[in-house]
């Protein structure tokens, strides 16, 4: 039988509700040690996830004055008032073009949190019997946790919210918390001047996606690696990293055919053994006319929660680092692993070419990519962009020569666009959520 905690003032830790709704922002901060971090801090946090049906989720992250709650996915993404959203969404975005951010803000705090509140009224009866002291989102963009951060706003508790990607400040929040965070400055000014955010609100603490990729101790020899996936460490390796089939009339397998018969066709000294880098979104079987190939290696995150999707363990997000720290070159048609590969100087070839819808590819990759967050990458110099099957060839063929090709560009990525990469990203959200906390609650 669980003990009722007090309901306020002296002798009552500070309580947290951290919403963690998809399995990649769950694994993000809970496998790099978030729970542990606030208790550390003499906070108690309850986790409000859909993992909280399966026993294996729970057994993983199961401590002392941590409690979980299971978060219903098709409540909590349910718009009640959707037509009248989206209108407070693009007036608001017209007036963070034209730098009225205080009445940006305004018009949230008056219409655009009433109206998301109003579809968590689920929320209510935990939150008054609970009184949390600070309700804190693991992934604004994902949307899980919009209403109940609004809801929490109305009733005057602080919100916490994390932009959990390098693309989502190009994209609507779900919520506009009192405090967020983000993984560096660059992602800052442009949830600024996109989204018409409150400087003051904003913290650039890094990406604790990415924290075990910066410990010393998981870092592994490249005969390590190789052991691991079975390849060998004397022949360059190339990484085809897929996108994953983020629509249903969407096809993806056709940039990678169309590679690899210009990759046959070219013979590049080595051979180079691929690895094909299944984003967990692609779909398996897609690929099996390619499965035969002796000189193919799959790779990809298998680890999966129930209504959570995939749910990378720390064991599986070393080797993906790893992959990462030891492959020659990788080919990546649009995933995070562009920006993965920075970190490790690994040159980036980025294709736009697809033989099977060529035109609706290309523009939707220009639209969606190239004029959105890739511009940075590209004013950087930080990746080569192939336009064709022979450009990539080419592109691949001269970063094996020269791994130093466009290491400026890629510097660029680490220092100024991914934020601090001192593996303490986590730990400085745990502090932030706490100080949150302790914070006097709004009137």
């Amino acid at each position: 039988m669980e003990i009722p905690r007090p309901k306020s003032g002296k002798g009552r830790p500070p309580l947290i509700f951290f919403e963690t709704g998809d399995g990649r922002s769950a694994s993000a901060f809970l496998e790099h040690g978030f729970l542990e971090q606030c208790r550390a801090r003499g906070a108690e946090v309850h986790v409000l996830s859909p993992g909280a049906c399966y026993e294996p989720f729970v057994d993983r992250y199961s401590m002392p004055g941590v409690r979980f709650t299971y978060l219903p996915v098709e409540d909590a993404i349910t718009v009640r008032h959707k037509a009248l959203i989206r209108l407070e969404a693009r007036i608001g975005w017209q007036l963070a073009k034209r730098g009225f951010l205080r009445t940006r803000h305004a018009l949230w705090k008056r219409f655009g949190e009433r109206l998301t509140a109003a579809d968590g009224k689920m929320w209510r009866d935990l939150l008054t019997r609970e009184k949390p002291d600070c309700i804190f989102s693991a992934h604004l963009n994902q949307g899980f946790g919009r209403s109940l951060l609004a809801l929490g706003g109305q009733l005057g508790i602080p919100t916490f919210g994390n932009v959990f990607s390098w693309d989502h400040p190009f994209y609507n929040q779900q919520g506009r918390p009192d405090v967020m965070t983000c993984w560096s400055t660059v992602l800052r000014d442009w949830l600024i001047n996109l989204r018409g955010f409150d400087p003051e609100r904003i913290h650039a603490l890094g990406a604790p996606v990415f924290d075990s990729y910066c410990d010393p101790a998981n870092a592994w020899t490249r005969a390590q690696l190789c052991d691991a996936l079975g390849l060998d460490p004397l022949r360059p390796i190339i990484v085809f990293a897929t996108l994953g089939q983020v629509q249903m009339f969407w096809d993806e397998t056709g940039t990678f055919e169309a590679f690899l018969k210009a990759f046959d066709a070219a013979g590049l000294k080595g051979p180079p053994q691929l690895v094909l880098r299944l984003h967990p979104i692609s779909v398996d079987h897609y690929f099996d006319r390619f499965m035969h190939r002796k000189d193919i290696v799959v790779s990809r995150y298998s680890r999966y929660c129930p209504f959570m999707r995939w749910w990378p363990s720390r064991e599986e997000m070393i080797l993906a680092g790893n992959l990462m720290r030891h492959a020659d070159v990788c080919i990546s048609p649009g995933s995070t692993m562009t920006i993965e590969a920075a970190i490790f100087d690994t040159p980036t070839v980025v294709p736009t070419f697809n033989p099977i819808i060529p035109d609706h590819y290309a523009n939707t990759f220009e639209r969606n990519w190239l004029k959105k967050h890739f511009s940075f990458l590209l004013e950087a110099d930080a990746v080569a962009v192939a336009r064709t099957p022979q450009e990539a060839i080419a592109a691949v063929s001269r970063a094996l020569s020269d791994p130093t090709w466009m290491q400026a560009g890629r510097r660029r990525v680490r220092d100024e666009l991914i934020g601090p990469l001192d593996g303490k990203a986590t730990e400085r959200m745990a502090e932030l959520a706490v100080q949150t906390a302790r914070r006097v609650k709004k009137s």
